[in-house]
């Protein structure tokens, strides 16, 4: 691992973070500097590249023969290519992640935050007004939205793009800091991982995770949980459910973590109704004990405000979960694309209908990881991060 990305929304500690990484890790940090480089290599003055830099694509600007948006991104290509030969660089933004495609030796990072907690960062560090610098965030997200969209296309701002997608809002800039530090130093030694910490102070850790089918069913949980010390509860919870309702386990199948119509939903008595309580009564009894890793079935809505339930997304592109799944399942292509297509429309019609959320929406976690680029090192990165969160919540205990 010799290059780290880090792509953020604006207010999100993007350049914190990269200032940090860069002075514990001993790295080259390029920001802004990519702009004279980018400049310099299109032979163009650099107030004409700071005029641009991430920048929407005005109509004009499209259809000039030699666009100054296209020497802009050649010239940033050639600087981000040339800073990833030197290694040992830390690249913020500029679409530098895409522009570096699939080199297997590179960290792709994205933070991103509520909006209203960017605001209050940015209200802080520039003395700006509430309303000015919310507004401020609501600009740059929309112009850099178009830019990366223009340039990279509609999946370049999906969470399977990167390695890992942090919430700032509810993950901290030294969390991840001291987790990107030890995953590089780690990778760069060839350490084996450092042994698990046992339970927290407070006694009551719990993680949830959510997953897309084939970016982690097979291979994640259990190592994880062995790694933090938690029980696993996946089929379990199911078997329990069903003992409580007094239905056959089989029947039960049938509607877990299935989409369900209003009218099965509310119905008083209805099996939906019945199997949506008994899920969420389960769920709080399983983190009152603690010592818990829950596995699908709304854990990271059902335990919203569970002062310390660590949520984290797994995720992976396409290709990645699509082979898997033929490998697991024994199945060919076609058969493996419905199965994808069919998980992915019932959990999310799933947590919309009783819960309101979008699954894939990394502001619902601490952590969207792509096991697809991670592989072995996502358990080791969740493991950290998790780590410092029970700490710090024993701590505010």
């Amino acid at each position: 691992m010799n290059v780290i990305t880090i792509t953020r929304e604006y207010g999100a500690g993007g350049a914190e973070l990269a200032r940090t990484l860069a002075q514990a890790l001993g790295w080259e940090l390029l920001d802004r500097e990519l702009l004279h480089q980018a400049a310099e290599s299109q032979q163009v003055p650099d107030a004409e590249v700071e005029r641009l830099d991430e920048r929407a694509i005005t109509m004009a600007d499209r259809f000039q023969l030699h666009s100054p948006h296209q020497k802009y991104l050649d010239g940033l290509r050639h600087a981000v290519q040339q800073a990833a030969e030197r290694g040992r660089v830390i690249l913020v933004g500029r679409g530098a992640r895409h522009l570096l495609g699939d080199r297997p030796d590179c960290l792709h990072l994205r933070l991103v935050a509520p909006r209203t907690r960017r605001a209050e960062r940015m209200t802080r560090l520039e003395g700006w007004s509430p309303e000015v610098a919310l507004a401020r965030c609501t600009e740059v997200d929309r112009t850099r939205r178009q830019f990366t969209r223009y340039f990279f296309g509609d999946a370049a701002i999906q969470s399977s793009q990167y390695d890992l997608v942090v919430n700032t809002g509810r993950v901290s800039l030294g969390a991840v800091a001291d987790t990107v530090t030890g995953v590089v130093r780690d990778a760069m030694m060839a350490a084996s991982c450092p042994s698990a910490a046992g339970p927290s102070e407070a006694g009551k850790r719990v993680l949830t995770l959510s997953r897309e089918l084939g970016a982690g069913d097979q291979g994640f949980a259990p190592p994880l949980a062995e790694r933090l010390g938690l029980n696993v509860c996946d089929r379990e919870m199911l078997e329990q459910q069903a003992i409580r309702l007094g239905v056959p386990e089989a029947e039960l199948e049938k509607i877990d973590e299935q989409p369900a119509g209003i009218f099965q939903r509310f119905r008083p008595g209805s099996i939906h109704q019945r199997y949506f309580q008994a899920l969420e009564q389960l769920t709080h009894e399983l983190a009152e004990r603690g010592e818990v890793l829950l596995v699908g079935r709304g854990g990271c809505w059902f335990l919203r405000e569970h002062p310390t339930a660590f949520h984290v997304h797994l995720t992976a592109t396409t290709a990645v979960r699509l082979r898997r799944v033929m490998e697991y399942r024994w199945v060919r292509e076609d058969v493996a694309k419905k199965s994808l297509a069919q998980s992915d429309a019932q959990r999310r019609s799933f947590c919309e209908n009783y819960f309101g959320a979008d699954w894939t929406d990394p502001l619902e976690y601490h952590l969207t990881v792509n096991t697809g680029r991670l592989g072995p090192l996502a358990v080791d990165v969740v493991a950290r991060v998790a780590q410092r969160h029970w700490s710090t919540s024993a701590l505010a205990g």
